[in-house]
């Protein structure tokens, strides 16, 4: 992904205390990312930027749709999505660890990229199992029809195909 002007914020200029930063996501910004689960949406990210001396602490409140695909039928349907993050960055020139829920940056450092943080707030929005539920202005009909026709063929066909492979592990239970 290359960096987009827009979402980095050049905390050196920051006042100290609360900054607010507005955000529209759209398909442009999910096609930055290469692989995305996501490739369309209308989200809005409200970003509050709380500057400390040695800490930053922004909150992310997500809210809006973004398209995904159906498990069943395969036809893109909206999904909305509504969600509140935080993340905190310690500034230090200590080594870098592992600290949990804390990014530590280096004092050297002057700006912050939070396009990456949105993508995966987005992205951990998607549902295990997206379903459009069947609902008839975005369910594509035709491939659940198919898939029932196939669902009945293998219903009606009595005769299976035997692995003697899986015939002779029944041997082992039959004993």
């Amino acid at each position: 992904m290359k960096p987009n002007k827009e979402y980095i914020i050049p905390f050196v200029g920051l006042k100290l205390g609360i900054n607010e930063f507005e955000y529209s996501i759209d398909k442009k910004f999910f096609d930055e990312f290469e692989y995305s689960l996501v490739k369309n949406g209308d989200v809005k990210v409200h970003l509050t930027f709380n500057k400390q001396e040695t800490m930053f602490m922004l909150d992310f409140v997500l809210k809006g749709t973004i398209e995904v695909s159906c498990d069943r039928c395969l036809a893109p349907y909206p999904q909305d999505i509504e969600t509140s993050e935080r993340q905190i960055f310690k500034i230090s020139d200590s080594e870098i660890n592992d600290e949990g829920e804390i990014i530590v940056i280096s004092r050297a450092a002057y700006e912050l990229d939070v396009a990456p943080l949105i993508y995966e707030y987005i992205n951990l929005q998607v549902p295990i199992i997206t379903n459009c539920d069947g609902e008839k202005s975005y369910c594509d009909q035709e491939m659940l029809d198919k898939l029932k026709a196939l669902r009945t063929e293998d219903e009606e066909s009595d005769e299976k195909p035997s692995d003697p492979r899986w015939d002779a592990l029944k041997n082992f239970r039959d004993n």
